[in-house]
């Protein structure tokens, strides 16, 4: 009776074990989410800056989100010039990007993004880890 029990914990080990490597290893396979805005401040800056800057960190953190360029220095090579400020987000994934983009918290704060700056925006998958 005693090697039954044994026997059964080593399997349901086994098993949480597995699981667990599974989902790590998927996790790792996921592509990144990349969201790419170029912008111009067209408007007022003093209010972008209050009205949307200092809040859009605030709808980012909840979905993951981090930046790996705000702002700097960028030089066009081809095509089109970029505006004169780019950001550059990533996200665990291309749906957490589209989710915060689509949250109300950012929704929020767009009119005035949209009201005071010339911009685009989109999202781009990664390649898989």
């Amino acid at each position: 009776m005693n090697n039954y029990y044994t026997v059964a914990l080593a399997a349901v080990a086994g098993i949480a074990v597995g699981a667990g490597a599974v989902t790590a290893l998927k996790a790792q396979s996921t592509p990144k989410g990349y969201v790419v805005t170029e912008l111009d401040v067209t408007g007022n800056m003093e209010t972008f800056q209050k009205d949307y800057g200092a809040h859009v960190q605030a709808t980012v953190d909840p979905f993951g989100g981090r930046y790996l360029v705000r702002g700097g220095r960028s030089v066009g090579i081809e095509g089109e010039p970029p505006r004169s400020r780019v950001v550059i987000s990533v996200f665990d994934s291309f749906e957490k990007a589209r989710a915060w983009r689509d949250s109300p918290e950012y929704k929020k704060i767009y009119p005035v993004r949209e009201r005071e700056a010339k911009s685009r925006m989109y999202v781009v998958e990664g390649l898989p880890n």
